[in-house]
């Protein structure tokens, strides 16, 4: 071999070698750093990624604490609905179409095979709902002939209301969060699917009712990976189970009782309300409205169907007649235009005025419904005199005073219950009069407004629960309470969070002996034979009220220039009082719409509902009495 060749080629190999070494440590250098990178640097990242392959939380749903009246009777809870789920890619036609003969008797229309494959397109191993809430039977028969075929019934929580219409609108509903309130609520826990009070008790006390949701960390199977050797605390930081915490339950003012009693006197009717409150608390016992919906519906799947009749209906059965809708108080405003003449010293009680059955102001006459005679304050309340509060309201300064006293009783302003939207209703002022027509030197057109308002028409509005207030605040002491319909809140084991006490408003201004003389016209209204509710008095309890018979509306249609339907016609008729009369317990409003009198239609649904207080009083101090008695000892032998 030639040594001289041999020297010449080892430089070469050197320099290869140490290139090769270079590469070997670049590669290696390069090596270093990505693992660096992923270890050090974005360990935290990739330990997370990979643990989620392998973890799945599982939200553990709050039970909804209950509502209940006062007496511990259910007025909303949760029960358990079935709901039948499939996966499309473990579905065959034979299995569904036996899936189809056994819901056949259930509500929901399901479609054919083929229209049902098309409808899921390519999410065939995603499960979907095909029905909800279906009977104990049929989840049986699903379990026992179709779980392992691709039918699986699931269970979920579900609102249930169990005296179903019964104070639909106080209670409220729940309903799906919708896609526009998610931005939103998505801070505090709420998700697709999850469900939101929307009116009523449910709405206003929702964060108390709801709870908190749960969750639960478990391992899934995964390729290449045996869940029994992963260590779940290895993987994940924090708690990997929190339970849930139930809502807290609401124990409300309503009595269960009373509130079918006052259902039952407004049975009748397509439109009414009444509200039932103590006289000695503010405290609601009842509050209707009809007509009323069922809220296990409007909590499910309510169809398109249903849904359509329920937004079309012309009686609006979704409408709060007790506090979001506002009427003419007709003629139980007369009280409050009594009492702002007496206790102003516009008038004695002696005083007399003669009916003639209209008064002339210019060219218009406003109209009484007969000849009364001489009438003095109380005979004027008694017989609803149109013609004596006419005259009372043309009196200097009156239109000031009727707006200034039905303020202090309430009416015009909310109650603060704060159910529903509840409405202010209004109470005109001299001065709003005057911008209603600035350019009018008339007198006669002030003096017009202050008649309607002295009989309780033209602009005046009330809710039926002002009205129950302000007569409460009448019927004793002069006490005008903030209404109340929640008493206390428990947790889930029955430990009271907080009790709310009755709550002052104000203390009317209005004396003692003010108050006595409408009190005492008031009891005349259904004792006296010539009393517009004297046909129906009660032989069980006394009841001291005031009728009223508000027009409606009957502007004509502006699109079509129509009058409104015959029905729509009639007058409102109201009721509005309290009971016993001597010794007052209970007051309430009673107003049926479009009902016509309201001696001939509220006071008998009003005192239908007093005597039935008044017996369950007594039945209930009998059976509390029984309780108490010691047990007869046994005789001796």
């Amino acid at each position: 071999m030639d040594i001289a060749g041999h020297n010449a080629e080892l430089p070469e190999i050197r320099r290869r070698t140490r290139f090769f070494a270079v590469l070997v440590l670049v590669v290696f250098a390069a090596l270093g750093t990505r693992l660096f990178f992923l270890q050090v640097l974005e360990g935290d990242s990739f330990y997370r990624v990979t643990a989620d392959s392998v973890i799945r939380t599982e939200v553990l749903q709050a039970v909804r604490g209950e509502i209940r009246d006062r007496r511990g009777r259910v007025l909303a809870t949760t029960r358990p609905a079935y709901n039948v789920e499939v996966v499309p890619s473990r579905l065959d036609r034979p299995v569904y179409a036996q899936l189809l003969k056994i819901l056949a008797d259930h509500d929901e229309d399901l479609p054919d095979w083929e229209t049902f494959l098309a409808r899921v397109g390519d999410k065939r191993d995603r499960p979907f709902v095909v029905a909800t809430d279906v009977s104990r039977e049929t989840m049986a028969q699903i379990e026992t002939s179709m779980e392992s075929r691709g039918v699986t019934v699931r269970t979920e929580a579900r609102r249930y209301y169990p005296n179903g219409t019964l104070a639909s609108h106080t209670l409220g509903y729940l309903n799906e969060v919708s896609g526009d309130q998610l931005p939103t609520l998505k801070d505090e826990g709420y998700v697709p699917g999850d469900l939101i009070g929307r009116t009523g008790i449910e709405k206003q006390w929702e964060p108390y009712l709801r709870g908190r949701k749960g969750i639960r960390k478990y391992v899934v199977p995964r390729r290449g990976v045996d869940p029994s050797t992963i260590h779940i605390s290895d993987l994940v930081t924090g708690p990997t189970e929190v339970a849930p915490v139930p809502g807290e339950n609401l124990v409300l003012t309503l009595d269960l009782d009373v509130q079918k009693a006052a259902e039952r006197a407004l049975a009748q009717y397509r439109a009414a309300a009444a509200v039932i409150l103590e006289v000695n608390t503010g405290r609601i016992l009842a509050m209707v409205s009809r007509p009323g919906y069922d809220p296990n519906i409007m909590s499910g799947k309510l169809s398109t169907e249903a849904a359509a009749r329920l937004f079309s209906d012309p009686f609006r059965p979704l409408r709060d007649r007790c506090l979001s809708d506002t009427f003419n108080p007709g003629s139980t405003f007369k009280a409050i235009s009594a009492i702002s003449a007496i206790e102003d010293g516009v008038i004695t009680a002696e005083e007399h005025t003669k009916c003639y059955q209209f008064v002339q102001v210019g060219r218009r006459r406003f109209r009484c419904t007969k000849a009364h005679g001489v009438m003095n304050l109380q005979q004027a309340l008694i017989q609803s005199c149109n013609v004596f509060f006419y005259e009372l309201s043309m009196r200097p300064g009156m239109m000031m005073r009727l707006s200034r006293y039905a303020t202090e009783l309430g009416l015009g302003i909310p109650t603060g219950l704060g159910l529903n939207g509840e409405q202010a209703g209004f109470v005109p002022t001299e001065e709003w009069h005057r911008q209603q027509e600035p350019t009018s030197s008339q007198q006669g057109f002030m003096i017009g407004h202050a008649l309607n308002t002295a009989i309780g028409e033209g602009a005046t509005r009330v809710t039926p629960i002002q009205m129950a207030v302000a007569y409460a605040a009448i019927a004793k002491d002069g006490i005008l309470w903030l209404p109340q319909i929640i008493e206390r809140i428990e947790t889930n084991d029955g430990r009271v969070v907080e009790e709310f006490q009755p709550r002052v408003r104000s203390h009317l201004t209005i004396t003692a002996d003010t108050l006595n003389i409408v009190r005492k016209a008031l009891i005349g209204v259904v004792s006296n034979p010539k009393g517009t509710a004297y046909k129906a008095r009660s032989s069980k309890v006394i009841v001291a009220g005031k009728t009223g018979t508000a027009q409606a509306n009957l502007n004509r249609n502006a699109v079509t220039g129509e009058l409104p339907p015959l029905y729509a016609r009639q007058d409102h008729a109201w009721f509005a009082g309290f009971a016993p009369a001597d010794a007052p317990l209970i007051a309430f409003a009673v107003l049926v719409e479009h009902g016509g009198h309201g001696g001939d239609v509220a006071a008998p649904a009003a005192i239908q509902i007093a005597e039935r207080y008044m017996e369950l009083k007594a039945e209930r101090e009998h059976a509390e009495s029984a309780e108490a008695k010691p047990a007869p000892r046994p005789a001796l032998p």
